[in-house]
């Protein structure tokens, strides 16, 4: 008998045990509070405090629960959140005029004084916030009135309303002892009721902010680190959502359920493989380069992902204004890999192999494309050992630079300034993200000009040029845009999918058959 090719053998076997699951273990989805939905995902967030979260999970959940003075829309445009009005009297001045009436959801009235103190306790040494970097341009802020926020950034500064989108807590919040802390209260649609690390964060309602008619009482996020039993949750009804993290193999499975619904849409998340610059041998650009001939991006997106992505240029999506995908490109090339690895002394030996070996950090949830990465890298004789680590331990190691490589994801990337912030030569942490210690003169000298220049055509111009620069000097090997694929109960209505991933829409989304909320809940 013909042997199925493993591949093979293990979708059907997926395909089955998610079956045999489904029909003999379901659980009740009565476990949920009524009119509650549950959204899974794949780790707890890093804090629950705005002035400390940076990654992508903790500011999914604390943009439901903290308002700030601007957000990013759909379109990847500002708008107005807590700021009713915005003027820009110069070009170093922004003055916002807060809507009034605004409360926490412990009560208290929001004013202008709370948002001094919340970009206060960032800017203070002793909070050694991880955003401390993001706010230095920021000269002053002050508040002529209990309404009236003024920020003065040391010059002009081109992304300033980028500076807006920190989230709010109420003045005198004390700085969190530790990462899993509760909550502090917040202005947004709903509050922390619990958070229980590597389980769930639960929000109910803030009663002080009006609901939609019908709107959700609550949001469950359950911590589900394994992709098959977020796959089987969707199937039985226990989750309502997940959002870009369930395997592509299943979702045409998923969709096909009568309960289940897909929905893709072209997304900005950034998907890249990083380098450590403290590592001579990454240190040498004919490594970095061999490194980027030597993956093949279009496979791994057309056969690991589903063609759930597009091969990526750079950091910027052709969504984004300013966006140049005329750059220097590496396509899957490895005799090209192999003769820029020989150029730098590194010549394969009888084994076929190289000196040069090198480590690769990841999670459970990336050791797959890790193995890829493995995989592809032997063809030309680089040795990678890869490490698995729980995510908490792994965003510790790649901040503190403890690594060779790693593949990370960067979300909700509006102004290319963000360049800047993983690029400069200044902004290794903790003053930025620039984790691999990437150091170039011209390219600190176009970042600090795009900064400071006003006029949008001069700075898609010079961040054209960044783009170039960022393709031929390779801090990072740009591997995809990630689509957007949120699979959901085909009951949850009002879901309205973000680019950048975000999950804003959830404050107005209802459920059918989970109650109806009141008015304010």
């Amino acid at each position: 008998m013909k042997r199925k090719p493993a591949r093979a053998r293990r979708l059907l076997a997926t395909a089955w045990a998610c079956a045999m699951l489904a029909a003999g273990c379901a659980r009740s989805a009565s476990a949920k509070p009524p009119g509650y939905i549950q959204v899974d995902i794949e780790a707890s967030p890093a804090s629950t405090d705005p002035r400390f979260s940076t990654d992508a999970i903790s500011s999914r959940v604390n943009e439901l629960v903290f308002d700030s003075l601007v957000r990013i829309d759909r379109t990847g445009n500002f708008a107005g959140d807590l700021a009713e009005s915005i003027e820009r009297p110069s070009a170093t001045r922004i003055v916002f005029h807060l809507r009034r009436g605004v409360r926490f959801s412990d009560g208290r009235e929001l004013t202008a004084r709370d948002v001094k103190f919340t970009y206060d306790s960032i800017l203070a040494p002793q909070s050694l916030s991880p955003k401390r970097a993001a706010m230095q341009p920021l000269a002053a802020i002050e508040t002529p009135g209990d309404y009236t926020v003024v920020m003065d950034t040391r010059e002009p500064y081109a992304p300033a309303l980028e500076l807006a989108t920190q989230g709010i807590v109420p003045g005198g919040t004390p700085l969190p002892r530790h990462a899993v802390a509760p909550a502090p209260p917040g202005a947004g649609p709903f509050r922390m009721v619990s958070y229980s690390r590597d389980e769930s964060v639960v929000l109910e309602r803030n009663s002080y902010r009006l609901a939609p008619p019908g709107a959700a009482r609550g949001i469950i996020f359950k911590v589900v680190p394994d992709p098959t039993v977020r796959a089987l949750e969707l199937m039985e009804g226990v989750c309502d959502l997940a959002e870009n993290n369930i395997q592509y193999e299943v979702i045409p499975y998923l969709g096909a359920r009568p309960n289940l619904v897909v929905d893709k849409s072209p997304g900005t998340a950034y998907q890249y493989l990083a380098f450590n610059f403290r590592d001579r041998r990454l240190n040498d650009r004919r490594v970095r380069r061999a490194i980027a001939y030597a993956i093949d991006r279009d496979t791994i997106v057309r056969s690991l992902l589903r063609a759930n992505a597009r091969v990526a240029t750079g950091m910027l999506s052709p969504e984004n204004w300013a966006y140049d995908g005329g750059v220097t490109a590496y396509r899957y090339d490895p005799d090209s890999a192999r003769r820029l690895l020989d150029e730098a002394g590194y010549p394969c030996g009888a084994d076929g192999m190289r000196k040069l070996r090198f480590e690769y950090k990841t999670t459970p949830e990336g050791a797959r494309l890790a193995e890829v990465f493995q995989a592809m890298l032997k063809r030309v004789g680089i040795g990678l050992d890869v490490r698995t680590l729980e995510f908490a331990t792994f965003y510790a190691d790649i901040q503190s630079g403890n690594y060779d490589l790693t593949s990370m994801q960067w979300v909700g990337i509006n102004d290319p300034n963000h360049y800047y912030m993983v690029f400069g030569s200044a902004k290794i942490p903790p003053d930025g993200f620039n984790r691999g210690a990437y150091s170039n003169p011209q390219m600190d000298r176009l970042l600090r000009a795009g900064s400071a220049t006003i006029d949008p055509a001069e700075r898609r111009r010079i961040y054209a040029q960044v783009q170039q620069l960022a393709a031929e000097d390779l801090p990072y090997v740009s591997l995809w845009w990630q689509d957007n694929v949120a699979v959901m109960n085909r009951g949850l209505l009002g879901f309205v999918p973000y680019p950048n991933g975000s999950l804003r829409s959830l404050a107005a989304i209802t459920l059918l058959g989970a109650g109806e909320a009141e008015p304010g809940e």
